[in-house]
Formats: structure tokens, sequence, C-alpha cells
């Protein structure tokens, strides 16, 4: 069995990434439910630019991993 290191580190990678986005996403719209209290426009900027970055990320991991660029043979 054949154990994939890189895909699990993206995985959690991605997986933390999306936890604090999570923890960022309540932050601010539990302040916003304050008298009072405006939307940040940096917030959704940071959450927008974010979400592509994981994207990207994800999908170059994907897109790395299915090039058929290599043919070596396994010894």
């Amino acid at each position: 069995m054949k154990i994939d290191i890189k895909g699990i580190i993206v995985l959690i990678m991605a997986l933390g990434l999306m936890a604090m986005l999570g923890l960022i996403v309540y932050d601010e719209f539990s302040m916003i439910s304050e008298p009072g209290v405006e939307l940040d426009q940096n917030i959704v900027e940071l959450l927008q630019m974010s979400i592509t970055g994981i994207i990207g990320v994800v999908a170059g991991f994907v897109g790395g991993n299915k090039s058929s660029g290599c043919n070596c043979k396994d010894t």
C-alpha cells in the first residue's frame, strides 16, 4: 500500500485554511449582529482572495498529479 504524503499535506493545508476562514466569517458576522457595526470590506476581500488561493493550490496539485510527463518504471 502506497501512501501519498503530498496529497495528505495538501488536504491538511486546505482544511486548515477553510477552518480559519470559517472562524473569520463567524467572528465577523457575530460582530455585525450588534447594532451600529458595519461589514468591513477588507474582510470580504480577504475571504475572496483566500478562496481563490485554495482553489489554485488544489487545482495545481490535481493537475500536477494527472500529468503523464514521466514514463518512469518503478523498479
